[in-house]
């Protein structure tokens, strides 16, 4: 549905985190061009990184990435995004590797890494592309992905099934495959995993870099002791086994940036870049070119000069204000109060053509309970 009236092509104030307006970018300027230069630096030094991502409740993080993965896509293929989300319970890396490989299995990855295929058996000369150096620590990775792409729907299956080490293949099956081991440890999790991104970086002598984004990563801290070591360890071999081409960005939802501290290991921590990304929580004035920038991404037309339509520059102002005074300003606040506020009013009225004034919200902020459940805490 069209919100013409409003110069909307579609309602902006959305909570949750859609891939489908990945594009979209509004406000904090300076976040986003240190988001591009991080892109621009990735496409041009082929050099391997380790990349800490920290960001306050409600800031628009797992959004920044689809945002970086969107941006990917404009590079020619000479940046792989790959987006993966951290177990919310896990016993062991196994786990993550599986999230991961879920994502080198979409379709077009799966696509992609077939072509790859294709392309290094080009320019083996006749020698079996499962004998490449690349895959001497996981031959099985030849034999699943050439399945994945020629077999039929139930080998496919279980091609899947082996490459994201999920339990209940058969030995039939892994006959069927020609494979003749599982990957059930963490060591076997490590060897794919590196096989994977060595396919998905090899492009003759044109450097490409895939970049391994985890979400989430906080909830590490919820994990054993002895589980965090082996998750942080085999990121550390992982990312050690790969000096080119592989930039890894961990992602950290929590109240202080301090504790990123005591979720890292002390290896990967050594290996971080030394500029981190960070959301922070808005002042007033960046909460206001906030608003002014989603409304703009979703203008019907482009040139309107009431950039805050259908509020008016006094209210928004306003509306900032009276978040600020009740709780942190965040991007999620922002489109959660404006998004009911005007629900509520064109429930009731039209809207003036001038915008709509702040004191004309007042019947629906004097509600006591409004934002009451709504607190400083991750939603995982």
């Amino acid at each position: 549905m069209a919100y013409e009236y409003y110069n909307l092509s579609e309602w902006p104030f959305r909570t949750s985190a859609d891939e489908n307006y990945s594009s979209v970018w509004a406000g904090r300027a300076k976040t986003k061009e240190q988001l591009d230069r991080l892109l621009r630096k990735i496409a041009l030094i082929p050099k391997s990184g380790l990349h800490v991502f920290w960001a306050n409740f409600g800031m628009g993080k797992t959004h920044t990435l689809y945002y970086l993965k969107h941006n990917c896509s404009k590079t020619g293929g000479q940046i792989i995004p790959i987006y993966a989300v951290m177990p919310k319970r896990s016993t062991g890396f196994l786990e993550l590797y599986r999230e991961i490989v879920q994502a080198f299995l979409s379709p077009e990855m799966r696509d992609y890494l077939g072509r790859q295929l294709v392309d290094l058996g080009q320019n083996s000369k006749g020698a079996s592309v499962a004998l490449h150096p690349m895959f001497s620590r996981s031959p099985g990775i030849v034999k699943a992905l050439l399945t994945i792409r020629n077999g039929d729907i139930e080998a496919t299956t279980a091609a899947m099934q082996w490459l994201t080490a999920q339990p209940g293949l058969d030995s039939r099956s892994l006959n069927a495959l020609g494979l003749t081991y599982r990957i059930k440890t963490p060591e076997d999790a490590i060897n794919a995993l590196s096989a994977l991104i060595n396919l998905a970086v090899w492009a003759g002598k044109q450097q490409k870099q895939l970049l391994l984004m985890i979400d989430e990563f906080q909830r590490v801290g919820e994990l054993r002791q002895n589980i965090v070591s082996q998750v942080n360890s085999s990121l550390h071999t992982v990312f050690n086994a790969h000096p080119v081409g592989l930039q890894i960005l961990l992602t950290f939802s929590c109240g202080k940036k301090e504790n990123v501290d005591y979720l890292l290991s002390a290896e990967l921590k050594s290996r971080a870049e030394p500029q981190s990304i960070m959301l922070d929580v808005l002042k007033t004035e960046e909460g206001t070119e906030f608003l002014a920038d989603l409304l703009s991404s979703f203008r019907i037309t482009s040139n309107d000069e009431k950039i805050f339509y259908p509020f008016t520059r006094e209210s928004a102002l306003a509306l900032m204000n009276y978040i600020s005074s009740k709780k942190v300003l965040t991007p999620r606040r922002i489109m959660l109060y404006s998004g009911h506020l005007l629900e509520q009013y064109i429930l009731d009225h039209d809207v003036p053509e001038n915008g709509i004034g702040f004191s004309e919200f007042n019947p629906y902020l004097n509600d006591p309970n409004l934002g009451s459940l709504d607190i400083d805490s991750p939603v995982n």
